[in-house]
């Protein structure tokens, strides 16, 4: 009741969602896009809903880009944009990186192929880095996506305890595979008690064998979660979550430690998905965060350098079991893909992580996000706006309405709608982000990016008060 309370204070006289003129704004996008538009509807005759991936997809149509360098973005009417969703947060060197491209150079050279199908000396190099920063004397494999990653992740679990059943938390996202495509983004009215949230399914064929297969648990709620485990210990293989739910909403620190020590006294596995979070929270992610190191972690995005990957990192009784089973009949966890371990792809990835790993450059990074961050909540105040800015490292993100955010449920108090068309409004100034979607940095951004978005954040807020007030004056 506190949070609506709050709500009921600030947005009734501002009613920020009257003022932000919907109208106007979709008008002056369709203008500044029109060959974005002319696009969108080719591909629709070719692609299912005009994209190649769903999350690509935003209202009124997604924006079709033609080029890109260092933080800036253009697109196919020759638009530029600051650039903060750097392909859901890959980029890390931001468009266009030098030693990438480098590195991509240097295989090609070297192999005279982009591919060998074979062994690379590149894993070992690769693959110790990683290994030392995320499960020191740990095993890793190299998958071709982070969903691949948590795909085995969780068959690895399922091998190893001879369980069934996997626990996740709502709002809690792990690419699209069936198994773990529940509650992810529940409606409210389906998806139960707070305290013990109901699975739902987010796909046509997620089947009720899966949703008997999952258990689903409320994010930063340790007395519920605990109450869950427990009473499905036997068959839960392992306990899956984003240490930071997209990205940006923290695991309370007493609650991470609670649910390490749970788990190990319930013989369950703990995997982290670490995909958003890998070098962004910290260089060692998530858990050099909470100094937690779980059983399995999963990575992505950064590590590749901006080509597609994944890896599967962990102690090494459980990766073991990868291993290819030997011709007496040995069993093993079948896994394999023609691409896994590409040369150009972990080349690419090692020389973004060694960009970021050089002295100051993640320190740097992590103080222009932040600095951006608090500008926004800053703006936000001043506003007299209610709002949550939320963010560690080199991600942040925003939501409007609410006077905290801990979890699923709570976003769902936030003023979504109006939050997109913020976004959209501020693609129109030259910002780009794909609406709702959380603000990712590079290397590549400068301060003087900072001050510009700042400055176009305000322009958008100043506008949509103005509008109001001449709303109200004529009204």
């Amino acid at each position: 009741m506190q949070t609506l309370k709050y709500r009921q204070k600030w947005q009734v006289p501002l009613m920020l969602h009257m003022m932000l003129d919907e109208k106007k704004i979709l008008s002056e996008y369709r203008t500044r896009t029109r060959a974005s538009m002319k696009l969108f509807e080719k591909a629709e005759g070719i692609n299912p809903g005009g994209v190649n991936a769903n999350i690509k997809f935003f209202k009124p149509y997604p924006i079709f880009m033609r080029g890109a360098k260092g933080s800036k973005i253009t697109d196919e009417d020759g638009n530029e944009y600051i650039d903060y969703l750097l392909t859901y947060g890959a980029l890390i060197l931001g468009h266009g990186s030098e030693p990438i491209r480098r590195a991509v150079e240097r295989v090609l050279d070297r192999f005279g192929t982009t591919v060998t199908g074979t062994p690379t000396g590149i894993e070992i190099e690769y693959g110790e880095l990683l290994a030392g920063l995320y499960s020191k004397g740990g095993l890793i494999r190299f998958t071709n996506s982070g969903l691949e990653a948590t795909l085995l992740a969780v068959r690895l679990a399922r091998a190893f305890t001879g369980r069934t059943a996997i626990a996740k938390f709502e709002g809690h996202y792990h690419g699209a595979n069936d198994r773990l495509l529940v509650s992810y983004r529940p409606p409210s009215e389906s998806s139960g008690e707070r305290s013990s949230p109901k699975p739902v399914s987010d796909s046509l064929d997620v089947g009720m064998d899966i949703i008997a297969e999952t258990i689903v648990l409320p994010f930063n709620d340790f007395e519920s979660t605990e109450k869950l485990l427990t009473a499905n210990a036997g068959r839960i293989a392992c306990v899956i979550m984003e240490p930071f739910e997209d990205g940006v909403i923290p695991a309370k620190r007493d609650f991470m430690s609670k649910l390490k020590r749970l788990t190990e006294e319930l013989g369950i596995l703990l995997v982290f998905d670490e995909v958003k979070t890998g070098f962004r929270i910290r260089i060692g992610g998530a858990a050099e965060y909470y100094s937690v190191t779980p059983d399995i972690s999963c990575l992505g995005k950064v590590i590749g350098g901006g080509f597609p990957v994944g890896a599967v990192v962990g102690r090494c009784d459980i990766m073991s079991l990868i291993q290819p089973g030997d011709s007496s009949g040995g069993r093993s966890v079948f896994h394999s893909g023609t691409f896994g371990g590409n040369p150009v792809t972990l080349s690419a990835g090692l020389a973004a992580v060694e960009e970021l790993m050089k002295d100051g450059n993640f320190e740097r990074l992590s103080r222009r996000t932040e600095s951006l961050r608090r500008a926004m909540a800053s703006s936000l105040a001043e506003h007299q706006i209610p709002a949550v800015a939320l963010g560690e490292g080199s991600m942040l993100n925003i939501y409007l309405g609410v006077e905290r955010v801990e979890n699923y449920r709570d976003t769902l108090s936030s003023e979504i709608r109006l939050r997109s068309l913020l976004d959209l409004a501020m693609i129109c100034k030259g910002i780009y982000t794909k609406p709702g979607n959380r603000y990712c940095l590079s290397l590549s951004h400068s301060d003087d990016d900072i001050v510009s978005t700042t400055e176009k954040f305000n322009e958008v807020l100043d506008e949509a008060i103005s509008e109001g007030n001449r709303a109200k004056l004529h009204g």
